[in-house]
């Protein structure tokens, strides 16, 4: 459980840094070739299908969260070819909610995507839903220190 010692978050105030561990997916399309026999030409034909999939990899996301502002960074994984935005990775979250057994949020990463924050504060588990998606488990990090909430 995330400590409450430093935390207001159900007061007003919250002061957080997490780093999340986890597993991400994400579209992946790929072209691949095909080959059939032709009665017409009496020859092996090429053609080609597209084949639409996800894509999963390891990866690490991190939660800033000061007072009623919270960013996320995001690593190149889970940013989108087309995006609107972000600095150096860091992306605004908006609808953010901190309370006292879970943390909600969003972010946009374009007009279509608009992924879904969710953080239980009792196991730690993060779920990140969009276009790109993202589990794994959050460590509280503040002053050096590194907590497991």
């Amino acid at each position: 459980m995330l400590s409450q010692d430093h935390d207001r978050g159900y007061y007003g105030g919250v002061d957080l840094h997490l780093v999340c561990y986890g597993e991400g997916a994400k579209p992946n399309v790929q072209t691949v070739p095909t080959f059939h026999w032709s009665r017409r030409h009496h020859e092996l034909e090429t053609d080609y299908a597209t084949i639409m999939s996800r894509r999963e990899f390891d990866s690490v996301v991190q939660i800033d969260i000061h007072g009623d502002d919270g960013h996320i960074w995001l690593p190149k994984k889970l940013i989108p070819p087309l995006h609107s935005g972000g600095q150096d990775g860091w992306w605004e979250l908006s609808d953010l909610n901190v309370g006292y057994s879970e943390i909600d949020a969003r972010y946009r990463l374009n007009g279509l995507n608009k992924p879904k924050i969710k953080i239980d504060r009792q196991s730690g588990h993060i779920s990140i839903n969009g276009i790109e998606d993202f589990r794994g488990t959050c460590e509280e990090h503040y002053a050096g220190e590194q907590r497991r909430f």
